[in-house]
This record gives C-alpha cells, sequence and structure tokens, in this order.
C-alpha cells in the first residue's frame, strides 16, 4: 500500500504558474439594489438567503471543476441567471422565483457531489501514481487541490523547481483566499507555522484542516505510508463537531470484527446508555474510530510513543479510561455481573488479537500480543470514556 517516491520529470509545465481565477456565481448586490430582479430578491428574506447561499455553493463547485470544463460551468450559469431574470422580475413571481433557486441549488450540490468524488478519486490516486495525480491536481484551483500539493511537494513524493517557495505560495492562497472566512480554523492552520519548513507530522495537520472543510475523506495510503503521525493529526483535534471531518478511510476490515471483541462489545454495552457534553462525545466518537484504524491497520504503532501534545492527551485519556473499566464500582449504571463477566471476556479478545497480527501483519509473538493489548485498551477506552468523562474530568 505505501506508495514509491517518483520525480517529475523536467519538462513538466506546472498549470498553476498560470491558475486560473475560479469562475464564481453572480449573487446579488442587496447593499444597493438595481433593477426589478434586484428588488424582488432583495425584499424577500428567504430569497436573499437563498441568492447568497447559491453563490457560495456555486463558488464550492467551481473550486472542484477543473479549469477545462470551467467554460461549460460557466456557460450553464449565465443560461441560468438569464432565466431566473425572466422568473424574477417581479415581486408578484416570488413563488415561482423561490422554486427556480431550489432546482439550481440542487443541481449545484449534485454536480458538487459529483466533483468532489472525481477529485477524491484523484486524491486516492496518489498511492498508485503520484506523477500522474499531481498533473492532475494542477488543473484545480480549490483548497483541497492546493494542499494535496503541498502534500505531495513537501514529502518529495512529486519534485517541483524552487519547492519551497511554491509551497509557500500554495499555503498562502489557501489561507487567504480559499479559506479567509473561517476565522478560527486560520488561526489554527497559522500556528503551524511556514508549511515549507515544518515536519511531515506538520503537514499531515494542514491537509486534515484543509480537508475538513470538504466532503473529501483521508485516504487510506496517508496511515499506510506515515503511521503514527498520521493518525494522531487526523485524531481528535477540536473537541467539536468539526472532529468529525475529514471521514477516515474505509476500506480497512476492523479487528474490532472478531467475535470476541463483538461478545465484549455486547457485555459493554450499558456504557453506551448515558449521556455526555456533546462536545465531549465528538471527541471520543473520533478517538475510537481513529484507534479503531490504528489497530486494524498498523497495529504496530499503538506500541510507539505519542508524539503530538493531542496525542499525548489521548494517552493520558485512555489509561484513565482503563483504570476506570478496571475498577468499577458503579453497579447501578453497569450491573455487577455484566462488569465481571466484560472483564473475564477480555483475555479471549486479545489473543485472537495476538494471533491475527503475528498471521496478518507478522509481528512476532511477543510484539504480536503488547499490540493485542494496546488495542484492547483502546477498545475499552473507547467505550469506556463517555462513562467516565465527568470522574476523570474531577481527577485532572
Amino acid at each position: 500500500m505505501t506508495p514509491s517516491p517518483l520525480r517529475w520529470f523536467p519538462g513538466l509545465v506546472l498549470a498553476l504558474c498560470a491558475a486560473a481565477t475560479p469562475v464564481h456565481a453572480q449573487g446579488i448586490d442587496c447593499r444597493k439594489p438595481s433593477g426589478a430582479v434586484a428588488r424582488t430578491v432583495c425584499g424577500n428574506a428567504d430569497l436573499r438567503a437563498r441568492d447568497e447561499q447559491l453563490a457560495e455553493a456555486f463558488g464550492t463547485l467551481s473550486a472542484y471543476t477543473q479549469r477545462t470544463d470551467r467554460d461549460a460551468l460557466q456557460q450553464a450559469q449565465t443560461a441560468w441567471l438569464a432565466e431566473r431574470d425572466r422568473g424574477c422580475d417581479d415581486k408578484a413571481k416570488a413563488k415561482a422565483c423561490t422554486a427556480l433557486y431550489e432546482k439550481r441549488s440542487e443541481d449545484v450540490a449534485a454536480q458538487s457531489q459529483a466533483a468532489q468524488k472525481r477529485l477524491a478519486a484523484v486524491a486516492a490516486g496518489i498511492a498508485k501514481d503520484p506523477k500522474a495525480a499531481a498533473a492532475a491536481l494542477q488543473r484545480y484551483d480549490g483548497a483541497a487541490a492546493k494542499a494535496w500539493l503541498i502534500y505531495l511537494y513537501h514529502t518529495g513524493t512529486v519534485t517541483v523547481p524552487d519547492k519551497d517557495a511554491e509551497i509557500a505560495r500554495l499555503a498562502r492562497d489557501i489561507l487567504e483566499r480559499d479559506l479567509g472566512n473561517d476565522r478560527e480554523l486560520l488561526e489554527e492552520m497559522r500556528t503551524i507555522g511556514d508549511v515549507a519548513k515544518a515536519d511531515t507530522a506538520g503537514v499531515l495537520l494542514f491537509l486534515r484542516h484543509v480537508l475538513s472543510t470538504t466532503e473529501l475523506d483521508a485516504p487510506c495510503f496517508l496511515f499506510a505510508k506515515h503511521g503514527l503521525p498520521a493518525f494522531e493529526a487526523f485524531g481528535p483535534f477540536w473537541g467539536t463537531s468539526r472532529d468529525d471531518t475529514p471521514d477516515l478511510c474505509q476500506d480497512v476490515r476492523s479487528v474490532y470484527d472478531l467475535p470476541e471483541w463483538k461478545k465484549l462489545a455486547a457485555l459493554m454495552e450499558p456504557t453506551a446508555g448515558p449521556g455526555s457534553e456533546t462536545t465531549i462525545r465528538h471527541a471520543y466518537d473520533r478517538q475510537l474510530a481513529i484507534d479503531t484504524l490504528q489497530a486494524s491497520m498498523a497495529p504496530g504503532t499503538l506500541l510507539e510513543t505519542p508524539h503530538s501534545l493531542e496525542g499525548k492527551k489521548a494517552a493520558e485519556a485512555r489509561d484513565k479510561a482503563v483504570a476506570a473499566f478496571r475498577g468499577w464500582k458503579d453497579y447501578q449504571l453497569w450491573p455487577e455481573a455484566q462488569h465481571k463477566a466484560a472483564v473475564a471476556a477480555l483475555p479471549s479478545a486479545i489473543a485472537a488479537t495476538s494471533r491475527l497480527y503475528q498471521d496478518n501483519f507478522k509481528l512476532p509473538a511477543k510484539t504480536a500480543e503488547l499490540a493485542a493489548r494496546a488495542a484492547a485498551d483502546r477498545f475499552i477506552a473507547g467505550r469506556m470514556a463517555l462513562l467516565a468523562a465527568e470522574e476523570m474530568t474531577d481527577d485532572e
């Protein structure tokens, strides 16, 4: 799964050097509405919101559209604007005008989803042919394509003249133009510093932040190639709904699908009942997802010392959750019989996982056992964390 580094041939022209300006929908300026259409739209709160949303959605579609397809995109938008101008030239036509906006918004959303899938396929193709992927990415102007190019250039997977300057230019475009309205995100991204000088972990975090603004996922090859730095970069960071994105790769079978883990999960089901703070739940859900991917894809990395501050915090929280599991006394919340049955079932799950690690990952027996125990800690922590969140918070 690990891609072999390939280099561009010298004559390849950098399409980004002649980057075209993305096309945008012509939203109506309601600060100074001029003409019958503007008066109709700006005089109706719903239509005004729809116009603003459509302009933003069309800009997003443009970012996920290759430059070679921009003319057709703009022609379709121009044709719709003409239709809108005919259907919204009188306030009495507000209902029909709304229908026009609804239909166009649906069409743009569908096109945008399809365009993002095409871009996601390009990114996934980096593992197989990074040179071809880079050439395709250069035909886009959006933040995601630029972030992937930064990743390719920084890691040396693809070479480019004046690498540091090109990375700096792409990062500047992302921060100053593409993500200019997301102040919270920009603030965190700028703490990474000069992306060209950052380590791989920093570049992966930069990529993660950009992908979190899209519907694109984090491909499996990132984790296969970079191991722990990738798992940490794509783990919980915000403690809010931001942690829900980007989606993690789905093409890996979970080690926790083993019957022994399913039996244990059923015994721990009562711990899923009590609700915790929404922000806490987002963080723990994300950690559980990244732990599952790590234990299923790269078990050897479970034994590595955390690199990042977030990774260290996750390890501390995991230790507290496992301790809460082993010393559980609140039997009203989780009945004693089920807790004892869970404790008794754990060795079988660890043994099954150790065998799997030896057979599928060729880990030595001792290493496989240690990795299986680490996987068990993550499994337990992922299901105990929400239940023990209040107790662990009090201890801090």
